[in-house]
């Protein structure tokens, strides 16, 4: 028999599942590294060659939306886009920084609000008429240095609103007494339900809005005049009137404080007058923060914006402590939770609270968090 001669061995080149490693060694050859490279005479490496003639060598410098080649691990260029803000010089060889998180106040700045808010100082500066939740929610979401510290205490991240009437009992009854006494005096019709509405508002918005008495209603000065027998009459009551925290106040306050919850008192009151009686009570060291006649708010819910900004919390974030059902639903407008103390109303007059509950001593701290419970973090 014959003997099988061996068939003379085939180039690798020659097998087409092979011809891949033929590309990329012909890649390699001509990558501008060489500088001699294809991809270089095309004009992609734009680092490596000059400025074309005749251009000023400020046209060098990349602009926004321009493009430009950065060498990766294997020499082979690779175009990025510089983005609108600018930069180029820093360029590394992985992704570019991502951009800010929607809702951060980097962010926020770049939004149609930046006419309105150029900075932080701008918020402090606008009355409380102006300000909106929904802004707000916005503009206070907290940046990355306090995101890694709300990680170590989350609770921080929330604020605690109180009004007067939450936290110190007798300005209710102040206010009744001395609206009664000047309707007595004028021969004016007078409702006890009515002065109710009247705690957090102007007194002469009280005099033409609340009670309508017709006097004011013709005449804005007699509303002015009103207004200044009302605080007259409200002064002589209250330097003789010491207040008293409620019960569980104090240990709430305390409870968080230890977990750096911020804390605000909102009252109608003059700013002495508030420190003094705070102070007189010892519990000015619970609060960080607090809003009083000089800030300008209107209305409750103005009050509680107001506070918003002076904690640096948005409203989405903080929970307000109320005992009527016009101030609960002043926390709704201003987007912020409410939990509503039974006593003064009954419960089923201030069922659009999320909590409610008998005394400030039936409220835990897990209670408070679980308000939160169903927001996602931003």
């Amino acid at each position: 028999s014959r003997p099988r001669v061996a068939p003379p061995p085939r180039c690798w080149l020659a097998r087409p599942h092979h011809w891949w490693r033929l590309s990329l060694c012909m890649l390699l050859l001509l990558s501008p590294g060489t500088g001699t490279g294809l991809l270089a005479t095309r004009g992609l490496d734009r680092s490596r060659q000059g400025p074309p003639p005749g251009a000023a060598s400020a046209s060098a410098q990349p602009v926004a939306g321009d493009s430009l080649a950065a060498p990766s691990r294997l020499g082979i260029p690779r175009v990025v886009f510089l983005p609108s803000g600018g930069g180029g010089d820093d360029l590394s060889e992985f992704d570019l920084p991502p951009a800010p998180r929607e809702g951060e106040y980097g962010s926020a700045l770049a939004s149609p609000l930046a006419g309105e808010y150029a900075d932080w100082g701008s918020l402090a500066r606008l009355p409380p008429a102006q300000l909106r939740g929904s802004d707000l929610n916005e503009l206070l979401q907290p940046d990355s240095v306090q995101r890694l510290r709300f990680v170590v205490s989350p609770m921080e991240a929330y604020g605690a609103l109180f009004r007067w009437d939450t936290v110190f009992a007798g300005l209710r009854d102040l206010h009744a007494a001395a609206w009664a006494e000047v309707a007595e005096a004028h021969g004016l019709p007078f409702d006890a339900e009515d002065s109710d509405r009247t705690v957090g508002r102007r007194p002469e918005i009280a005099v033409t809005q609340v009670f309508r008495w017709q006097p004011a209603l013709d005449d804005w000065g007699v509303a002015q005049a009103l207004s200044y027998e009302f605080c007259e009459a409200l002064g002589r009551r209250f330097s003789s009137y010491a207040f008293e925290p409620r019960p569980g106040a104090v240990r709430l306050l305390t409870l968080l404080n230890e977990y750096q919850v911020p804390c605000c008192l909102c009252s109608e009151l003059d700013e002495r007058s508030l420190s003094d009686k705070v102070e007189a009570a010892d519990m000015a060291r619970f609060f960080q923060a607090s809003i009083c006649a000089e800030d300008g708010a209107e209305t409750a819910e103005q009050a509680y914006l107001a506070s918003c900004v002076k904690l640096r919390r948005p409203p989405a974030r903080c929970v307000v402590f109320e005992d009527s059902p016009q101030g609960v639903s002043s926390a709704k407008e201003a987007l912020a939770k409410a939990v509503a103390l039974v006593g003064k109303h009954p419960a089923y007059e201030m069922m659009h609270a999320d909590l409610r509950i008998s005394s400030l001593e039936d409220l835990t701290l897990m209670a408070i968090r679980e308000l939160f419970s169903g927001e996602e973090p931003r």
